[in-house]
């Protein structure tokens, strides 16, 4: 059986109905078992549209004989049994069951990213976590759910962006509507070369990081470089990082 812990969201219809509905639901099947479930906390919505209600989220904590495919495709057709209707990205919905963790596998394909790629900075989502898992390891960081809420909680407000030289007018971009929305109490500062981050003693709440350039990738730049905290892999295009980064800071705050 693995331990694994999944992520619980709702801003429309009956939002503790729909949260007791998914815990019962998982636990009925016969290859899985809820171990233990978070209180519910009311979180406002973070990035999307600008007109939604806030949420209810919540954490869930089950061990299963499932793989990590099949235990996604059960949260996508619980989701859609209780009324999930898909229309925009971080829009409203009915119900959210995302896969934080698969033990502490690491996973990634076309359908599937283990760790949840933004769990590691996202308050609503370790908060409930933190209730129930606190000891539970966040592979890519090696930080316990506990340790990373202490991160976010305590990290100076700046935001390391690792940006290629063939990125200097994406950046340049992202930077200055950067400053514009967040003002001088956040800080983004470029970085280039790994010994700029070894090197840097300050405490960044973040690391983001576009695809660098040659064949090196970003995730084994940064654990080759001994980056320990939460991460955030940002587009290219500029208009769909500026949407990345600025929720992320939206959701550590």
């Amino acid at each position: 059986m693995v331990d694994c812990l999944i992520a619980f969201g709702s801003n429309q219809g009956d939002r503790e109905g729909a949260y007791e509905a998914a815990v019962n639901s998982l636990n009925q099947h016969q290859q899985v078992k809820v171990v233990a479930v978070s209180k519910l906390h009311v979180t406002a919505a973070v990035g999307g549209p600008g007109d939604q209600s806030s949420y209810l989220n919540g954490a869930i904590r089950l061990s299963t004989s499932l793989g990590e495919n099949d235990l996604h495709q059960l949260l996508i057709q619980t989701e859609n049994d209780l009324g999930r209707v898909r229309l925009n990205r971080w829009g409203a919905r009915t119900i959210d069951l995302d896969l934080l963790l698969y033990g502490e596998n690491q996973i990634s394909t076309p359908k599937l990213t283990i760790p949840h790629p933004r769990m590691s900075f996202r308050r609503f989502v370790l908060e409930p976590a933190n209730e129930i898992a606190a000891e539970m390891i966040h592979p890519p960081s090696r930080l316990t759910i506990e340790q990373l809420i202490e991160r976010i909680a305590t990290a100076n407000r700046l935001v390391l962006c690792l940006a290629g030289s063939s990125l200097n007018e994406t950046f340049a971009e992202v930077e200055g509507e950067f400053r514009a929305k967040f003002g001088p109490a956040w800080a983004l500062e470029r970085v280039d070369q790994c010994d700029q981050i070894n090197g840097n003693p300050r405490n960044a709440v973040l690391m983001a990081f576009f695809a660098l350039d040659g064949s090196e990738t970003a995730p084994d730049w940064l654990a080759a470089n001994s980056f320990k905290g939460p991460t955030l892999e940002l587009p290219r295009d500029s208009e769909l990082a500026k949407q990345e980064l600025f929720a992320a800071i939206e959701a550590i705050q």
